[in-house]
């Protein structure tokens, strides 16, 4: 009988070889013996030929690493295992192993357990040794390497290991790449929520701030740290306290609450807040709690309150200006002319007047143009046409202030050029003192129908236009005498004025800039020329109607029913009766 070591290694027996046996095996020599087919291996016979010989089986092939059993347990674990000899040479490798590392049982064995970690080294090993001494496993992080070069983290336990005689290492290794990415997830989250300008916090079902508070709550409701929060229920921070039920009924019906509401600190103090109250469900759905998020709009409601109380003043200014602007255009209304002054020839030979018409449309509330008829004399008047710079009440201002010398310096001379160079400075004088410079443009024709004499003096204002009486239409034309500045621009400015003869049957039209100057939507201007034709279209008509067809025309031409600028028309018809 073989004893025991031998029978690890071998298994011997004795067999009487027959000569049948004996002639096959001297058929078939081989060096040091002959082969023969065995169910248990190669059968190896001693040389003696003709006698017995001793015929040795081989040994079966070594059993897996810890025998059948335990190899169907290895095989069986989840995660990679890896078993190896104390100096980290790799002797045995589960599938999961290979699927982890990309790489056969083979291959896996052929390096140290080390190869495969990121970084680590002999030292690491004598580190694992020593704490196993006195512990039952080693837990480790470490990242790992794949035979691509591809790299995922790894959570490793170290374990000493039996086999036998001998005493071998375990590796257990678990890829925690899912793990470590929720991780990093739920880092970031978490630093955001701390680092949140918002007030974020997490309350019980109650309101009860019982979880997690970021600093920015803390700030915002005055508490000094989240210890201090946990006694604290949401409702306490709310100014109308019954608001809260409705808030956490929306949670309790798994909706958000969205809305400002105005809040106080633990100190008192008051604060509007932008608040969100959300249902906090776990996984199964079921609410477990409420989240809580307040932004600070106190600054943007301040502000707010601030415009409302400043929008208020402004309507009340508003209004009165409103008014007052009401006022100044009743005034203006006024400084026109409600009549016609009657002048006549006075003569009954050669009977005849003036027939007087006249069109005026403010581009705001009130304007800066005005004319007035002053009645000289039976068969006399003064026609006076101005325009003053802007409009507004800062024009209707200089309309009153110029409508005062009018009258008074009317009585003084009715002479044209002496007329306007005493209103001129008249007018500069008054408007010295102002900041901005206010001037205005004017036309001062004197008519005399007994004698046919004009008189015409101009400060800077469009020519007027004649409808002659053939119906020939034309510009005015006044010597270069006659052309002087705009009132208000030089204060010892002289004028003077050119004579010329009305003839019965003419028509005279004087305007404001604002009707020429009108636009249409390719900005080009309806000038002069846009009013001569527009006389030449409508001369046949009667004097009121013809103005009134020429601002039409204007309207047409612009396409809107309202000017940029003042306007102000007057006709004047010597008419034969």
């Amino acid at each position: 009988m073989p004893n025991e070591e031998q029978h690890k290694h071998e298994a011997t027996m004795r067999i009487d070889i027959t000569p049948d046996m004996l002639e096959q095996l001297q058929q078939a020599p081989v060096p040091g013996g002959v082969r023969i087919p065995s169910r248990g291996g190669t059968l190896h016979a001693g040389p003696r030929p003709g006698g017995p010989g001793v015929i040795r089986i081989p040994a079966t092939p070594t059993r897996p690493l810890g025998g059948e059993d335990f190899q169907v347990l290895l095989q069986s674990i989840y995660d990679a295992v890896f078993i190896t000899d104390p100096q980290g040479l790799i002797v045995g490798a589960n599938v999961r192993a290979e699927q982890f590392f990309a790489a056969k049982r083979v291959e896996l064995c052929k390096k140290n357990v080390f190869d495969w970690l990121v970084g680590a080294d002999r030292s690491l090993l004598d580190t694992i040794l020593g704490s196993l001494e006195g512990n039952r496993f080693v837990l480790i992080q470490a990242l790992c390497r794949r035979t691509d070069e591809t790299m995922f983290p790894a959570e490793i336990s170290v374990s000493r290991l039996s086999l036998g005689s001998k005493t071998h290492l375990s590796f257990f290794i678990r890829d925690i790449t899912l793990r470590k990415e929720s991780e990093e997830r739920l880092k970031t989250g978490y630093n955001a929520l701390q680092n949140s300008a918002s007030g974020i916090a997490v309350a019980d079902t109650t309101g009860t701030l019982a979880g997690y508070v970021n600093p920015a709550m803390l700030e915002l409701l005055g508490l000094a740290s989240a210890e201090d929060a946990y006694d604290c229920n949401f409702r306490d921070f709310l100014i109308e306290e019954a608001l809260a039920t409705d808030m956490i009924a929306a949670a309790e019906a798994q909706d958000t609450w969205t809305g400002e509401v105005e809040m106080k600190r633990k100190d008192g103090t008051p604060f509007f807040a932008q608040a969100s109250l959300a249902p906090n469900l776990n996984p199964d759905g079921a609410m477990t709690g409420i989240v809580i998020s307040l932004v600070d709009v106190t600054p943007q409601r301040q502000a707010q309150q601030q415009l409302e109380l400043y929008a208020t003043q402004l309507r009340h200014k508003n209004a009165e200006m409103e008014a007052d602007l009401r006022m100044a255009r009743d005034l203006q209304y006024a400084f026109l002319p409600s009549s016609y002054p009657e002048v006549t020839t006075g003569d009954p030979d050669r009977p005849g007047g003036l027939e007087f018409a006249h069109v005026y449309h403010p581009s705001g509330m009130v304007g800066g143009d005005f004319f007035d008829l002053l009645k000289v004399s039976d068969s006399q008047v003064l026609v006076f046409v101005a325009d003053v710079m802007g409009h507004g009440a800062r024009a209707a201002l200089v309309v009153a202030t110029l409508r005062g010398l009018l009258e008074q310096i009317a009585k003084e001379t009715p002479e044209p050029g002496e007329f306007m160079t005493r209103l001129n400075a008249a007018y500069s004088k008054i408007f010295s003192s102002a900041n901005e410079l206010m001037f205005a443009t004017a036309c001062c024709v004197c008519l005399d129908v007994k004698t046919g004499r004009l008189c015409h003096a101009n400060a800077g204002h469009p020519l007027p236009m004649v409808i002659e009486a053939d119906g020939t239409v034309r510009m005015a034309k006044v010597t270069k005498k006659a052309l002087g500045p705009a009132l208000g621009l030089f204060g010892d400015a002289v004028y003077e004025h050119m004579e010329t003869q009305l003839v019965p049957g003419e028509r005279l039209v004087f305007y404001t800039d604002g009707l020429t100057e009108a636009r249409n939507e390719d900005q080009r201007e309806f000038e002069e020329d846009g009013l001569i034709q527009s006389l030449e279209t409508h001369k046949t008509e009667a004097l009121a109607p013809l103005l009134e067809s020429v601002v039409n025309d204007v309207v047409v031409f612009t396409g809107t029913p309202t000017f940029e600028d003042d306007v102000c028309v007057l006709g004047i018809h010597f008419a034969e009766t």
